[in-house]
């Protein structure tokens, strides 16, 4: 997506995203989208945005079945991080995932229309983090020491661009 393209769909209003943080054998479960930096590469969490009327929790499970076919139980809330850009601005919730059934297959990222952002999934530790190189990846997921540090924030953030 061009950045005109992303600044259409989801620039110039305050957005209310959920982000799911589940980590197994000190991995973390992320999806990278194509078209959303200068890299082309950019990993996040699983998440999006919530609908009016929805609930947290069911929007994020939403967001799971929608972006990789899971059931997911939605945990405790996290933190809350605050994104700014040019044209963007999202309060993007985070919330632990305690489980997940089913079999992870690609899905699709329906604000993306016929121009998918999805590319892959994986669960990446904090080595293979730094070796992509952070700006590959979602804020929060720089700097980190250890996945426990990730799970333990508490409270608001704003972790930079």
């Amino acid at each position: 997506m061009t950045s005109e393209e992303i600044a259409s769909i989801f620039g110039n209003k305050v957005r209310v995203r959920v982000m799911g943080l589940w980590v197994h054998d000190h991995k973390v479960l992320l999806l990278n989208h194509s078209g959303l930096n200068t890299e082309n590469e950019l990993w996040l969490p699983p998440g999006g945005g919530v609908e009016f009327g929805e609930g947290l929790s069911e929007a994020l499970s939403r967001e799971f079945r929608e972006e990789l076919r899971v059931e997911v139980t939605v945990g405790d809330f996290l933190f809350l991080h605050e994104f700014r850009s040019e044209a963007l601005h999202a309060i993007e919730l985070f919330f632990e995932i305690k489980a997940v059934s089913g079999e992870f297959v690609l899905g699709i990222d329906p604000e993306s229309g016929d121009n998918q952002s999805l590319q892959e999934y994986a669960f990446l530790s904090i080595d293979d983090i730094q070796k992509k190189g952070e700006e590959c990846f979602h804020p929060v997921l720089r700097n980190l020491q250890n996945m426990n540090e990730l799970l333990g924030y508490r409270g608001f953030f704003i972790f930079g661009k």
